[in-house]
């Protein structure tokens, strides 16, 4: 969703980050979780994390990458970033 993309503050994920944890949790340091499309992931990271949940921590700028395993019976973190690693 190009929604949260903001051609004027290009190359800045962190602050596409924090526009939409504004909009989902109506703060900028609030705990996002679920799963999000690749257009989406695109918009805000500038890159796709992969298939699976998505947890956005603005308290501690910190996002990771969930997904299944094994037949859906174990849990892999794929993907455990800070806002500045993406940028």
């Amino acid at each position: 969703m190009a929604a949260y993309h903001n051609p004027e503050i290009n190359g800045q994920a962190a602050a596409n980050i924090a526009m939409f944890l504004q909009e989902k949790t109506g703060t900028i340091y609030g705990k996002w979780r679920g799963r999000m499309p690749a257009a989406q992931q695109r918009a805000l990271f500038y890159r796709f994390l992969g298939k699976g949940w998505i947890c956005i921590d603005g308290a501690n700028e910190r996002i990771t990458h969930t997904r299944k395993v094994c037949f859906g019976t174990d849990f892999d973190t794929n993907h455990d970033l800070a806002f500045r690693e993406i940028i």
